[in-house]
């Protein structure tokens, strides 16, 4: 009787997990599978966090410099419009990163509510990698204190540019000062098809600058060559 029971149970567990496992949710479309890894966490979905970063990437730079594309600039900008409380993320997100943040949400060990866990298995992995030491440590202060913010980590981010060069920090600030803050963004009436970065438009009536012609000037130098002096 007892092994019967087992045996159905041992069934019932299975189907279980394999009904899990096909209502996953999973990204349709990973448009940055080509470029290099964000991080090495071995949490099951490195590559989602890899799309998270490079997405969060292109959404500031469309909205910050859109022209010059300068990743940099597009940090400073996001980061001082964090601080300032003026980051427009219904103006920002584009349907893609929208699609990345719903596979993210699915990720219950990410998230302490509406906040990113500062706690969790992956989040301690990114930040433990994270290249600059000062930042670190800083970072790493402020969650064993419990006091860590969103709002508290960015300001020292505002004096650093590490973030452009080392993607554990930059997955970090996309994580906790990107998708964290679109839990508040109710996008039920948001056409996100307008966030989409528009081709710049070529004027064909411009006119090339003309380089101005530089004129030879004579040697007017005075060739002493034979005489006495």
């Amino acid at each position: 009787m007892n092994t019967r029971i087992f045996k159905i149970a041992l069934v019932v567990s299975i189907a279980l997990n394999l009904s899990c496992k096909k209502s996953e949710a999973k990204l349709s479309e990973f448009k940055y599978a080509d470029q290099p890894n964000a991080v090495d966490c071995k949490s099951g979905y490195d590559d989602l966090l890899k799309e998270a970063l490079y997405a969060f990437e292109s959404d500031i730079l469309n909205k910050y410099d859109q022209k010059g594309q300068n990743k940099l600039r597009a940090y400073r900008a996001y980061i001082s419009s964090f601080i300032s409380n003026r980051t427009e993320l219904e103006k920002t997100v584009t349907p893609h990163t929208k699609a990345v943040f719903d596979i993210l949400k699915s990720k219950t060990e990410l998230w302490d509510d509406n906040h990113l866990n500062y706690n969790s298995a992956v989040v301690k992995c990114i930040s433990d990698n994270i290249e600059d030491n000062g930042l670190k440590q800083t970072l790493n202060a402020l969650i064993t204190t419990n006091s860590m913010r969103s709002e508290l980590f960015a300001s020292p981010l505002s004096s650093n540019t590490s973030y452009a060069r080392d993607t554990n920090l930059a997955t970090f600030v996309a994580l906790d000062l990107y998708y964290s803050k679109l839990n508040a963004v109710d996008f039920t009436n948001l056409d996100l098809t307008a966030n989409i970065a528009k081709a710049q438009p070529i004027d064909f009536n411009k006119k090339p600058t003309a380089t101005p012609i530089q004129k030879k000037v004579p040697n007017t130098a005075v060739d002493h060559t034979g005489h006495n002096h």
